[in-house]
C-alpha cells in the first residue's frame, strides 16, 4: 500500500467514528475481556456524609451552695467535729432539738462554722422556731430566754470552744439573748454560752439571774458549803484572789450575783457550784479560815526557835508567817510529812514535835502565847465579829467594811461592834490596853513600841488583822516582831 493510500484510510476511519451514535452501556458491559485483570470498582460518594458528627459534651453547671437549717434528731445529742468525718476531733456538741444552720458537704455533713461539722444523718430538715428549746439557731435576731442546764457551765468570749472562759454559771441561771449561726447564745457584753448546756425550761438550781440583763437578784438566801474546803474570793469569778476558805457545812447568807456567785458581804464571794441549799453536815461554822477539829487532826508543838509557815507543803512555797518555839498547832498531816493547818498554811514536820517542848516567847519582847482555853462569851463574840470581815480590802485611814480598813481601824470597828470603845490608832490602843504575859483570844497583839501595827489575837499563834495595801483583812499566823499583848477594858 502506498503512502497516500494509508493516509486516506485513516481519514475515513476517523470520520466514521465521529458520526457513529453514542451508546451508554450498563456497568456489566464494561467488564474486561476474559483473561484481563479486573480493577476494583470505585464506589460512588453520596452527596452528604452518612456518619454523624459528634456534638460537643456540655458539662452541667454546678448548683450554687445553699444554706439549710436542720434540727438535731438524736436523744443523746450530736458531736461537732473539726472536719467532715468521724476521724476528726470533737470540738463541741449540740443537744437534741438544737437548730443548726449551715451548708451540706458532698459526704452528707453539715458545716455550721469554720472547722465545725455535724453528721447530717443525725439531723432533720427544719424550719421556723427551735422545736427543742435548747440549741442554737440560724443567727436569728429574735431574743429568747434559756436556763443553764449543766451543773456548772462556762461563759466564753466568743461563740466557740476555742474562745477563753470569762465566767461561769450554775444550774438554773436564767439568760436571754440571740442565737448565733453555730448554736451559741449571744447574751451580750461579749459573752456566749453553748446551746448544748442550755434548756428552754427552768431546771431549778437557784443559780441567779440573767447576766446579760444587769445583775443578780437582791433577795437574800441561805446556803451551806458543800465542798470539803471551799475558797472565798474577793470578787465573783475565779480570776479574783482567795481571801479565805470555808470547810464543808459552813452556813452563809447573801445575794446571788448575775453569774451565779453568792455575795456574802465584806467583799467576799463564793461560787454557787460549791454551795447547796440544804445543810450537808460538817460543822464548818462561820466564815473563818481555820477548820474545826476533825477526827483525823493531830496536835503538834513547834520545836524550833522559830518555824516558818508556808502557803504550801514544801519549802518551794512562800513564807506567810512564823511561829515561836512551844506554839501549839493542830491540823492534818500531808503525804510528805507537812502539817496542813488551814487551806493555805503549812508547817514542816521537821520543826514540830508531838509533845510540848516548852520555852520560847511570842516573838520580840512579848510572852509566849499559851494554849488557849475556851474563850468567854465576850471574847468569842470578838472573834466571831473579826472573822466576818475577812477579805475586806486594806485602805489607809479606813474605818468600816464599806470603804476598807487599816489595822487600827479594823480593831476599833470590831470592838465597837461588840459594844466596847477603844482609841483609833495602834499606838493609842497599846497605851490604853492592860499589858498581859498570858494573852487570851480576844486580846490585842502589838508590833513595835510605840506600836506601828495591831491585830486581834485568836489563840494558838494566830491572829486577825489587816496589813498593807493589796493585803486584805485576814486570819493568819502571828509573824515576828511582837512587842506585847494587851487586854481591852471590859473584855474580862
Amino acid at each position: 500500500m502506498t503512502l497516500s493510500t494509508r493516509r486516506l484510510s485513516r481519514t475515513m476511519i476517523a470520520v466514521t467514528a465521529a458520526a457513529a451514535p453514542v451508546v451508554s452501556l450498563a456497568p456489566a458491559a464494561h467488564a474486561a475481556p476474559s483473561g484481563t485483570p479486573q480493577l476494583p470498582q470505585q464506589p460512588l460518594l453520596p452527596a452528604t456524609p452518612t456518619t454523624p458528627v459528634a456534638t460537643p459534651r456540655v458539662l452541667p453547671t454546678p448548683a450554687p451552695i445553699s444554706t439549710v437549717t436542720m434540727t438535731v434528731n438524736a436523744a443523746a445529742g450530736v458531736n461537732a467535729r473539726s472536719g467532715p468525718s468521724t476521724s476528726y476531733g470533737i470540738v463541741g456538741g449540740y443537744r437534741n432539738g438544737a437548730k443548726l444552720t449551715g451548708t451540706l458537704t458532698s459526704n452528707n455533713w453539715l458545716k455550721v462554722g469554720n472547722n465545725k461539722f455535724v453528721a447530717a444523718w443525725n439531723l432533720t430538715r427544719s424550719s421556723g422556731s427551735n422545736p427543742g428549746g435548747g440549741g442554737g439557731g440560724g443567727g436569728s435576731a429574735e431574743r429568747v430566754t434559756q436556763w443553764m442546764e449543766a451543773s456548772v457551765g462556762n461563759v466564753r468570749s466568743g461563740p466557740g470552744l476555742g474562745n477563753p472562759v470569762v465566767t461561769t454559771m450554775r444550774k438554773g441561771t436564767k439568760v436571754t439573748g440571740t442565737w448565733t449561726s453555730n448554736g451559741w447564745l449571744n447574751i451580750g457584753g461579749g459573752k456566749y454560752i453553748a446551746g448544748s448546756i442550755l434548756t428552754g425550761t427552768n431546771p431549778g438550781g437557784g443559780g441567779g439571774s440573767d447576766p446579760g440583763g444587769g445583775g443578780g437578784g437582791s433577795q437574800r438566801v441561805t446556803q451551806w458549803m458543800e465542798a470539803s474546803v471551799g475558797n472565798v474570793r474577793s470578787g465573783p469569778g475565779l480570776g479574783h484572789p482567795v481571801v479565805t476558805t470555808m470547810r464543808k457545812g459552813t452556813k452563809v447568807t447573801g445575794t446571788w450575783t448575775s453569774n451565779g456567785w453568792l455575795n456574802i458581804g465584806g467583799g467576799k464571794y463564793i461560787a454557787g457550784s460549791i454551795l447547796t441549799g440544804t445543810n450537808p453536815g460538817g460543822g464548818g461554822g462561820g466564815g473563818g479560815e481555820q477548820p474545826d477539829p476533825a477526827p483525823n487532826e493531830v496536835t503538834r508543838w513547834v520545836s524550833a526557835a522559830s518555824a516558818n509557815v508556808r502557803s504550801g507543803p514544801s519549802t518551794s512555797y512562800s513564807v506567810v508567817g512564823s511561829m515561836p518555839r512551844g506554839t501549839e498547832v493542830t491540823g492534818t498531816l500531808t503525804s510528805n510529812g507537812w502539817l496542813k493547818m488551814s487551806g493555805s498554811q503549812y508547817m514542816a514536820g521537821s520543826v514540830l514535835t508531838a509533845s510540848n517542848p516548852g520555852g520560847g516567847g511570842g516573838g520580840g519582847g512579848g510572852a509566849e502565847p499559851a494554849p488557849a482555853p475556851a474563850p468567854s462569851t465576850t471574847r468569842q463574840e470578838i472573834l466571831n465579829t473579826a472573822a466576818q470581815y475577812i477579805g475586806t480590802p486594806y485602805k489607809y485611814g479606813g474605818n468600816n467594811p464599806q470603804e476598807g480598813f487599816d489595822c487600827s481601824g479594823y480593831t476599833s470597828y470590831v470592838f465597837a461592834e461588840v459594844g466596847l470603845s477603844i482609841p483609833r490608832t495602834a499606838a493609842t490602843q497599846q497605851a490604853a490596853a492592860t499589858p498581859t504575859n498570858n494573852p487570851q483570844p480576844g486580846d490585842l497583839v502589838f508590833f513595835g513600841y510605840p506600836a506601828y501595827h495591831v491585830g486581834i489575837y485568836a489563840g494558838n499563834g494566830m491572829m486577825y488583822d489587816t496589813g498593807r495595801p493589796g493585803v486584805p483583812t485576814q486570819y493568819r499566823a502571828i509573824f515576828s516582831g511582837v512587842s506585847g499583848y494587851g487586854v481591852v477594858n471590859g473584855v474580862g
